[in-house]
């Protein structure tokens, strides 16, 4: 759980907010260090003794990490708070390079997902913190994309192994995470695209435990189900349909509370932004190199 902060450290954050817990999920040794209240989860070959790991946590879960991703630290984090019993109302979410700030920073872009670029060499300590901080709103994400002329289907196949996200979909169908037939439709056919769905940026608890729970459930049944064995990132698949299916779910929810008519919703969201002009923040993307090359993410 969150820690308080002392001023008279380079470290150092004015910030507090008890019922907030932030992870930093990494597979590797962390590039810079965190601010004390946000907890890092270890994936990977970066598990050493002392550390919060995933073998500790969610040991079940390591054999999928090549095909899940950072979202077996989404699960493992899901764990952490239920089996302590944490009393939370928000829950955040970071990667080791990758975090949704409240304003915009960096100038430069990280390629076609409406990501900034940060240089390593000059993200000092302090400013890294002050970044991180999420404010106290309910919702921190990053900018939502619109597929003009495509869907979550299209741009899927477009991108990646199209059977992957159709087994997908069928076993969130399934499953009644996708509730009825009209729900499978709106889900493949959907325009707009929150970068890391539920998996980076920060949430309402009880939104987020319910929706990663749900998940959770189909990835582990798709990862059973389905062997993949691929080269490079396209290994990383259900990763990419998790994505998906946060960002749909999360529109879902940001739907139902604040804008019932669909239409009306994504001309507010694109266009004015009025519901959630504290709510969209910035993705950034941390990286040591002085020349960037191109970034392949999750989506």
């Amino acid at each position: 759980m969150q820690q308080s902060t002392s001023v008279q450290n380079e470290n150092a954050s004015t910030f507090n907010d008890p019922g907030l817990i932030y992870a930093c999920i990494t597979h590797v040794p962390l590039w810079i260090e965190p601010p004390a209240w946000i907890t890092p989860i270890y994936l990977g070959a970066s598990q050493k003794d002392g550390q919060l790991n995933l073998r500790d946590l969610a040991p079940e879960l390591e054999q999928y990490h090549p095909v899940i991703s950072g979202s077996v630290g989404s699960f493992a984090l899901r764990r952490y708070i239920l089996q302590h019993k944490f009393k939370v109302t928000r829950v955040g979410i970071c990667q080791y390079r990758k975090f949704v700030s409240q304003r915009r920073i960096s100038q430069e872009s990280a390629g076609d997902l409406d990501m900034d670029l940060i240089y390593l060499n000059a993200l000092s300590k302090r400013d890294y913190t002050s970044y991180l901080e999420p404010g106290r709103q309910r919702f921190l994400m990053g900018k939502p994309i619109y597929f003009r002329k495509s869907s979550y289907l299209y741009q899927y196949m477009r991108s990646h192994n199209i059977q992957d996200l159709l087994r997908f979909t069928a076993e969130a169908r399934d499953q009644n995470v996708l509730a009825d037939d009209d729900e499978v439709m709106q889900f493949l056919q959907e325009k707009i695209f929150i970068v890391g769905g539920i998996e980076l940026g920060v949430y309402p608890a009880d939104f987020w435990l319910d929706s990663i729970a749900k998940i959770e459930s189909v990835v582990l049944a798709c990862a059973q189900r389905y062997p993949i064995k691929r080269n490079g990132y396209q290994n990383r698949a259900w990763a990419f349909c998790a994505e998906r299916l946060g960002s749909w779910l999360l529109l879902k929810e940001l739907r139902r509370n604040f804008m019932p008519n669909r239409l009306g919703f994504k001309l507010t969201l694109l266009k004015h932004i009025i519901w959630g002009s504290n709510y969209i923040g910035r993705i950034n993307l941390i990286t040591p190199e002085q020349k960037f090359t191109k970034y392949v993410g999750s989506a």
